[in-house]
């Protein structure tokens, strides 16, 4: 399916992998909206997506119900329907057991699941057996390594909420699992870290791209290791 004057949301369309989403899809010839949540990271993005003007940025909390209902209908104004959805709202988190409490907990739980859930349940009506639904979870919820349990169990969340929409929606669904990825911000967060095992955004983009255009692919959790991808559900 070629992705040329489809709109495409993107959720979380301002943090550290939304410039390269946005701009691949703006040059694929998709019409893209995407999602932020601080002013200042609205501020920023001219400044690290080239393709910045192109892309309609709408503030939302996607945590809150009433807003994301909202915001889906100010899209169907403005825009009409959408076909596509890719979900990298989120935000990473550490802390073990005995250092995470409750309310740290459902944090990650509303920033990784509960923004995917009510992005996709605003939208489902929009979306039919040609559209694509791309989530993200982590490496960590298919193999934790300690030290980020609330994170790891968000992106859980999101795994199993994948695969669950998959078999309620008549759009793909699927999730794709990095590791570490390589970008600025994650540099700055961990310098003495060996960035050659970490996976390039690039890598990323290429599988977000395929599973929006390649109808032969649902119900899926593409796993990326470096460069590497591999189908783990």
């Amino acid at each position: 399916m070629e992705l040329q004057n489809s709109t495409v949301l993107v959720t979380g369309a301002t943090g550290n992998m939304g410039p390269y989403v946005t701009d691949s899809l703006i040059d694929s010839g998709a019409n893209v909206i995407g999602t932020y949540v601080t002013d200042t990271a609205r501020d920023d993005i001219g400044t690290r997506a080239e393709n910045a003007d192109a892309v309609s940025y709408y503030q939302v909390d996607l945590t809150d119900q009433a807003a994301v209902e909202a915001f889906a209908e100010t899209v169907a104004d403005e825009h009409g329907a959408v076909d596509h959805i890719v979900g990298l709202a989120g935000g990473f988190s550490m802390g073990g057991v005995s250092d995470t409490d409750a309310d740290a907990f459902q944090a990650a739980l509303n920033r990784h699941a509960t923004t995917a859930f009510l992005t996709v349940k605003a939208f489902a009506g929009h979306l039919d057996e040609q559209s694509s639904v791309v989530l993200f979870s982590s490496d960590r919820a298919i193999d934790p390594v300690g030290g980020t349990l609330a994170y790891d169990v968000g992106k859980g969340a999101v795994r199993t909420l994948a695969e669950s929409l998959d078999v309620e929606l008549d759009a793909r669904v699927n999730a794709i699992a990095p590791f570490l990825i390589d970008v600025p911000g994650n540099r700055e967060a961990m310098p003495d870290a060996d960035f050659s095992e970490w996976t390039a955004p690039e890598a990323i983009v290429d599988e977000v791209v395929h599973l929006l255009s390649n109808e032969g692919v649902r119900g899926q959790i593409v796993q990326l290791t470096g460069s590497q991808s591999e189908v783990v559900a």
